[in-house]
């Protein structure tokens, strides 16, 4: 039976979310021994009432590109690639300006533009798997300003990263987070909705969100297989998967992203070297490059403050779904926040409110 600040925080978050109108949600608290939290609310699809559970599937979209930082700091690690190489020495045939290295990609500091036609692109379960290349063709490779000159958060850079773990590595980029991140930590993530069948959450957009009309310009061609009917003031969206994976491209429960984030509060293990790790939690390049995450970015994390503390984290928000991915190093403690409903803000300032909640109440938390 939960202690009574335990149920006070329970109640305030599923409040939280009610208030929001969040259909459904899985959430995750994890520190370095494992899991001392779990907690679901809502439903995991409305028309049916099927209650979210903690085994309820999601997409975790952005969260994804910390697996590819991951992917491609083992690979520095085993000398294949080098943070400060110019990136056209692993993409040649790549208009890219000089002076864009790894570094700047990971850090959000490569000066290039953003395609929405790349990082809306989806496809459907049955479909043929796009590779790295395929997906990085949807993207117009074009530099807004010259590299290293300013923090803009931009879904290409990691576009490139996939590609460029698939080139170095040989193997195509899905198969290598496979083989090489989500197998040592024991994850059942992945990059296709289908082994969830049965347990894959639905997403919802509502009606009047702007993430709608972005949907409408980018994707009207699939619009007939994507949309699933309307349901008071949501709209359904049948499964889907995203076309370009080393952006935001997995899916799982909570109990797939809680040894990830356990891994980074143990210095990388079983993944990385410390030193590895602690690169990536190091600001590399000062700016805003998230919603609550307004210090810089280090080598895949955003860095934020709230209050006295600090923390990092990837939030991630697409059609039909948003999540949080957080850490407090501080408190040794690290959030995965999955949800089914999907706004371009309001739903990544709720996970911020709730992570914090969270921490306030960190003593309360089951040891």
């Amino acid at each position: 039976m939960p202690t009574a600040p335990l149920a006070a925080l329970e109640r305030d978050i599923g409040a939280r979310l009610r208030h929001a109108g969040v259909p459904g949600c899985s959430l995750a608290v994890v520190d370095r021994t494992g899991v001392r939290w779990e907690a679901v609310f809502g439903h995991a699809d409305l028309r049916s009432a099927r209650p979210a559970a903690a085994q309820t599937a999601y997409h975790l979209f952005s969260g994804t590109k910390l697996f590819t930082a991951t992917a491609v700091m083992q690979l520095v690690e085993a000398g294949a690639l080098d943070l400060d190489a110019d990136a056209r020495l692993y993409l040649p045939d790549l208009p890219l300006a000089a002076g864009i290295t790894l570094r700047s990609l990971l850090s959000h500091a490569s000066g290039l533009k953003e395609t929405l036609r790349g990082f809306m692109a989806v496809y459907f379960p049955g479909d043929p798997e796009p590779t790295t290349a395929q997906a990085l063709a949807n993207y117009e490779i074009r530099s807004r300003r010259p590299p290293n000159t300013k923090v803009e958060y931009r879904n290409v850079n990691f576009a490139i990263l996939g590609e460029i773990v698939s080139r170095v590595s040989g193997v195509p980029y899905r198969d290598y987070v496979r083989r090489r991140v989500l197998a040592p930590l024991g994850s059942t993530a992945d990059f296709d909705v289908a082994p969830f069948e049965g347990r894959m959450a639905t997403g919802y957009l509502r009606r009047w969100d702007p993430t709608r009309a972005l949907i409408h310009l980018r994707l009207r061609t699939v619009l007939p297989r994507l949309y699933g009917g309307r349901l008071g003031g949501v709209i359904a969206l049948n499964d889907y998967n995203l076309a370009s994976p080393s952006i935001g491209g997995l899916v799982g429960p909570v109990g797939a992203f809680a040894p990830f984030l356990r891994a980074h509060l143990n210095e990388g293990a079983p993944l990385l070297s410390a030193a590895s790790a602690r690169a990536m939690r190091t600001l590399v390049a000062r700016g805003k490059a998230g919603i609550m995450s307004r210090e810089g970015v280090g080598l895949g994390w955003k860095l934020g403050r709230a209050g006295d503390h600090p923390f990092l984290n990837h939030e991630g928000n697409g059609a039909g779904f948003s999540s949080e991915l957080r850490l407090y190093p501080d408190a040794g403690l690290g959030v995965v926040m999955l949800m089914n409903l999907s706004s371009i803000t309001g739903t990544l300032k709720l996970a911020h409110e709730v992570c914090e909640r969270i921490y306030a109440s960190r003593g309360a938390l089951p040891s």
